[in-house]
């Protein structure tokens, strides 16, 4: 009887081993998508601030207005030096439908805690 208790000791540290090692994975994945995730948004951000010179000063203005509607917190406002928000119920100035339209064919995922 001792051998098969020696083994089910083996196995159950072996066991336990896997989890630990399954936990580090998950957890290396989860930081390196939330690197990849700021990597995208700064990217992006940088390709929009680059690109919206050559747009005509109204077409300047509409864009940054629907960008600046999207920036919800109050701190972030602040720190952009924008006016805060009067409705602070809604989420955006933009629509929950067209912002679905606008974000279904982005390349990559928005995500609700990104906040």
């Amino acid at each position: 009887m001792p051998k098969i208790d020696e083994q089910i000791a083996v196995v159950a540290r072996k066991i336990e081993q896997n989890r630990n090692r399954l936990k580090d994975l998950k957890g290396r994945a989860t930081k390196q998508d939330r690197k990849d995730d700021a990597r995208r948004k700064l990217l992006y951000g940088a390709a929009y601030l680059a690109a919206l010179p050559s747009l005509s000063t109204d077409a300047q203005k509409r864009s940054l207005e629907r960008v600046e509607a999207c920036i919800t917190r109050p701190k972030d406002r602040e720190f952009l030096g924008l006016e805060p928000l009067k409705d602070t119920n809604s989420h955006s100035k933009i629509s929950k439908d067209a912002d679905k339209a606008v974000t279904a064919d982005l390349p990559f995922a928005s995500s609700p805690t990104s906040e």
